[in-house]
């Protein structure tokens, strides 16, 4: 058989499936029986193969292999080891799983009900009246950051790769000290709502502004993709059309966050924490149990296949999982989330005291890590798995899709429909994270400094739950229609990476340096962006670098035009920078 041009796909080898016509990237060989493919290089241009040998190109290419004629020697059915695929044996959801998923939204959304209370203050209905302890909120803080991207993207990656991006993950614990030392004592120690009431009290108000408007702009994108991304894969799994699963995740979160507030949106994360752990843990359990020889059967298998590569010590900046790139650049692209994205912060404000805070900032680094560490294992577990049985992977819609698939396939039955419950649950809480933070950041930062600011608690109260039911509306909405934008949804995480370190070089700038003025910090800001811009325009270095470029750029330029104009008195700065600290209120 004569191979067949393709397309490329990504870097490296493509393949076309003889049957049906599919071309296939280079980390589904192994999906595909070798006597159902043909090969044939396609490199990257400036690069020629050298001969009829196979060849090494380096990272991120792989071994090409000659081309040449394929023996039509398959059997009529199965694969080479004889097993039987699965055509016509496709599953889908039973009449349990649907009690079991039904069930379990209902009781979600009767607990964040049950903090209802017609009378309220915006302490109690933003901020959860500042009583919280360091368990709930850290839990709550791993809820908020498990999005189900995350949940299917974690394992899915790993099957396809390896874990060198797991570092960024232990990044949190380098990051964690930073915020509980430096960024909680300021926010403490004047009990705002929000982190940008920070920015107006060192600076002014259009600095306060700004890091409102950017925060809106990236977390209301955020939260409509974070529902329509899993809801593609549910939707092949459950067979429900995207728009009902998006419906059944925006109108039910929306509803319990509405009528609870922040209690609510804790309480119920940590409902929904422990269904998804419960699924995690169960899946690698029974996954573990099907494959011969068990754990060390599974992990034999995936150390051969380099899916436990943990560290890649690479100093090309290309390098998307460098040691250096996930530990540096990653570790600050995460101190930029932890220390100011609003959605965080409101966490940290529900606690009853600055140690509570800190415990909480510990906690959630401390939990996130063997979290995320079992979702990569799982990833491992499931390639060997497949490894062992590739035939029963026909059927599977995209490779991001393979944790869902593999439960609804092989488990079946009630727990199948507990661990749609938990992708679900991911995404609800991730939902109801967002949409609170950006109603309070609505209400405190825009309608109360600007238009309302001599209303009395009650009234702040009913705007911030139409702001929660107005919030939920958009996202779901744009949920429903993120697939018709195409690049433009992508364009939205690009952008929010790029504005991750300027963001964070603002608060430093504020919180270290006392000559930094407003004027030079958003300047600075604007000079860190267009940094980051050309860096990504013009090189092909990893993006986890752009955080820290953008973040050192601008707090270099953000002091430099600050020493044009004419510092503000020690008097007014009071508290306000590292060097003039006063005791904390909490």
């Amino acid at each position: 058989m004569v191979a067949i041009a393709a397309p490329i796909i990504e870097p490296g080898v493509c393949m076309i499936h003889r049957r049906r016509g599919q071309f296939l990237p280079r980390q589904e060989l192994h999906l595909v029986q070798a006597w159902d493919v043909s090969i044939e290089y396609h490199l990257p241009s400036g690069l020629a193969a050298a001969g009829d040998e196979q060849l090494r190109l380096g990272s991120p290419f792989w071994r090409l292999h000659k081309v040449g004629p394929v023996q039509d020697n398959r059997p009529p059915a199965g694969d080479e080891r004889g097993e039987e695929p699965l055509r016509g044996k496709a599953r889908t959801m039973s009449i349990s799983d649907w009690v079991v998923l039904g069930s379990y939204i209902l009781i979600v959304t009767t607990l964040g009900g049950l903090f209802y209370r017609r009378r309220t203050s915006t302490s109690e209905y933003f901020l959860g009246s500042r009583s919280m302890s360091a368990v709930p909120v850290a839990i709550s803080l791993v809820a908020a950051d498990l999005s189900a991207i995350t949940y299917m993207g974690v394992p899915a990656w790993c099957y396809s790769r390896n874990m060198e991006l797991f570092l960024t993950t232990c990044a949190y614990l380098l990051a964690a000290p930073v915020v509980m030392r430096l960024f909680m004592p300021f926010y403490s120690r004047f009990n705002f709502y929000t982190g940008y009431e920070y920015l107006e009290r060192r600076f002014d108000l259009k600095t306060r502004l700004l890091g409102s408007a950017i925060f809106l702009l990236t977390r209301g994108a955020h939260v409509a993709i974070v529902i329509y991304v899993p809801s593609l894969a549910l939707s092949v799994i459950t067979g429900l059309p995207v728009y009902v699963c998006v419906l059944i995740m925006g109108v039910f979160t929306t509803f319990y966050t509405t009528l609870g507030g922040m209690k609510a949106v804790i309480w119920t994360d940590v409902l929904q924490f422990s269904v998804l752990v419960l699924g995690m843990v169960a899946i690698f359990g029974l996954s573990v149990a099907r494959i011969p020889g068990g754990v060390l059967g599974a992990f034999q298998v995936a150390k051969q296949a380099g899916r436990l590569q943990l560290l890649n010590f690479s100093l090309n900046p290309r390098e998307l999982t460098s040691v250096w790139a996930t530990l540096f650049g990653g570790g600050t692209m995460v101190l930029s989330t932890f220390a100011t994205d609003q959605a965080y912060l409101q966490r940290y404000f529900t606690t009853k005291s600055l140690r509570e805070g800190q415990r909480s900032i510990l906690m959630d680094a401390l939990i996130s890590i063997p979290v995320v560490l079992v979702l990569y294992l799982l990833g491992a577990v499931l390639y060997a798995f497949y490894h062992f049985h590739p035939a029963r992977l026909q059927g599977l819609p995209h490779l991001d899709a393979i944790l869902p698939f593999f439960v609804v396939h092989e488990l079946g039955g009630l727990f199948s429909g507990l661990i749609i419950a938990s992708i679900f649950a991911s995404s609800m809480a991730v939902m109801s994270a967002g949409i609170n933070a950006l109603t309070t950041v609505t209400t405190v930062d825009i309608y109360r400094r600007l238009l309302q600011p001599a209303g009395d608690e009650s009234h702040y109260v009913v705007v911030g739950r139409l702001g929660t039911l107005g919030w939920g509306a958009v996202a779901t909405a744009a949920a429903l229609f993120v697939g018709r934008l195409g690049p433009i949804a992508t364009a939205f995480n690009i952008i929010s990476s790029f504005l991750g370190g300027p963001i964070l070089g603002i608060f430093l700038l504020g919180m270290l340096f006392r000559r930094v003025n407003g004027t030079g910090a958003v300047a600075g800001g604007g000079v860190g962006l267009v940094a980051v811009s050309l860096l990504a325009r013009c090189s092909q270095v990893s993006f986890f670098y752009y955080a820290p470029v953008g973040t050192l750029v601008t707090m270099a330029f953000g002091y430099l035009i600050s020493l044009f104009r004419p510092a503000r008195s020690a008097s007014e700065l009071a508290g306000l920078v590292r060097s003039l600290e006063t005791p904390t209120t909490r």
